[in-house]
């Protein structure tokens, strides 16, 4: 649970604050959302500049009110419409006057759509509301897949971009069959099923065969034979390419392939620690050809992940963790991306991570001459310490968790393992 936040909150972008819009006509707010919340009109077409504003509402209000997270079938539901509506994600797609534009459009979608998946997949809520925010982001994301695919110095982001959007409407479908109770199936393929004919072209055969392996296994749980039926013929394996795909076919599946292994060697295991020496009655032990460090009561997990952010760029995460279910849980983890967000400084990534975990007591700190922030985190079952911190060109973030009940016996001891951690090199280059 605490990795998923990490993982959202070390990739978020920067909070950007779009310009009032003068002439356009302005519903009156009446729930308590809107009347808290600066959020676009939901009786006006929205400007990619409208998404990235309702982007920045729901981060503010993840923190502060995430019980106030809009739903279908809520106070909120006409607007929620507003936000998901598929002729209007194209209208704003449609107006924007260039990638760097475009780019903050899919990025303000891909945050509101991490917010629901969270919900979805961890908490077992917002099923619905989950399968129409994807089905949004899908819409722009196909729409700027065929955009990059003309341009032929984008083709390192359209390789990239095509993949994610692949995988994200297949990882969907599948969800809809492990968490069936949250996702419901038949609703998945019915919300996705518009989207059919635009997607479809942008997939290689053998992703193709996933979706048709997955339309078998759907039909087992009584989603409609018409709508599988139709899923079929989208996906279909005699069903032409498009031409950028058909040209670019060995370039897209040494990058499928790519993405593949990182995703199997992160399931078969973990990396070796390295034992630094002994400190009391503890060890110190660091990630493997990096360095840094922290001390454990016993060897901990290691653990790399790389993967591609929604901005196309290169992202690495190294992890040191030792869960011990009923005592002291104990995580490190180190975030580089290959290129930073434009505009966004280590103190804002530093404060974006404390805010997007809804850490309290926030203070700033001083580790080995590196600024950081030091706060708490507590929720209705556990209580930890959590520190954040910039080293090079990484984030780092040290929690040590207990049982709520056992916060207070365990103080000291949470307090000893944030204090360990040291820096090292933590980007890893």
């Amino acid at each position: 649970m605490v990795l998923l936040v990490l993982l959202a909150a070390c990739r978020r972008s920067a909070e950007t604050t779009a310009p009032a819009s003068v002439d356009a006509p302005q519903d009156k707010p009446t729930s308590e959302l809107r009347r808290t919340y600066d959020l676009p009109a939901a009786d006006a077409p929205w400007t990619a500049q409208d998404y990235q504003r309702a982007r920045d509402a729901f981060v503010r209000l993840e923190r502060e009110r995430p019980e106030l997270l809009p739903r279908l079938d809520g106070p909120d539901a006409e607007w929620l419409r507003r936000l998901v509506a598929l002729d209007g994600i194209e209208a704003a797609v449609r107006s924007t006057a260039g990638p760097d534009e475009l780019t903050a459009l899919h990025l303000a979608l891909a945050d509101i759509l991490q917010l629901y998946a969270a919900r979805a997949l961890s908490r077992g809520e917002y099923g619905h509301e989950y399968l129409a925010v994807a089905a949004a982001f899908f819409k722009e994301s196909a729409l700027r897949v065929d955009r990059l695919a003309g341009d032929d110095a984008s083709r390192r982001t359209f390789v990239e971009a095509r993949f994610h959007l692949a995988r994200g409407v297949h990882d969907v479908l599948a969800s809809a069959l492990s968490l069936p109770d949250t996702i419901d199936p038949a609703a998945a393929v019915a919300t996705l099923g518009p989207l059919r004919d635009l997607v479809a072209p942008w997939f290689l055969p053998e992703e193709r065969d996933r979706i048709l392996d997955l339309a078998d296994r759907l039909a087992a749980v009584d989603v409609p034979a018409t709508e599988l039926a139709a899923l079929r013929t989208a996906f279909a394996p005699d069903r032409e390419p498009h031409p950028r795909v058909d040209a670019l076919a060995e370039e897209l599946r040494e990058h499928l392939d790519q993405q593949e292994a990182v995703l199997a060697a992160v399931a078969a295991g973990a990396l070796q620690p390295v034992e630094v020496g002994r400190e009391g009655s503890q060890v110190r032990w660091a990630f493997p050809d990096v360095g840094f460090s922290a001390a454990f009561p016993r060897r901990p997990n290691a653990q790399r992940q790389s993967f591609t952010t929604a901005d196309g760029v290169a992202m690495t995460t190294r992890m040191l963790a030792l869960k011990q279910p009923g005592d002291v849980s104990r995580l490190v983890t180190c975030s580089a991306r290959a290129r930073p967000i434009a505009g966004r400084t280590p103190a804002d990534e530093l404060r974006g991570i404390a805010d997007t975990m809804h850490l309290q007591g926030v203070r700033a700190i001083d580790v080995d001459g590196t600024a950081g922030l030091e706060g708490t985190l507590t929720t209705d079952k556990a209580h930890g310490l959590v520190r954040v911190v910039t080293v090079a060109d990484a984030t780092c973030v040290i929690v040590g968790e207990v049982p709520r009940a056992q916060a207070r016996e365990h103080a000291d001891e949470l307090r000893r393992f944030v204090d360990s951690f040291r820096p090292g090199s933590a980007s890893g280059r």
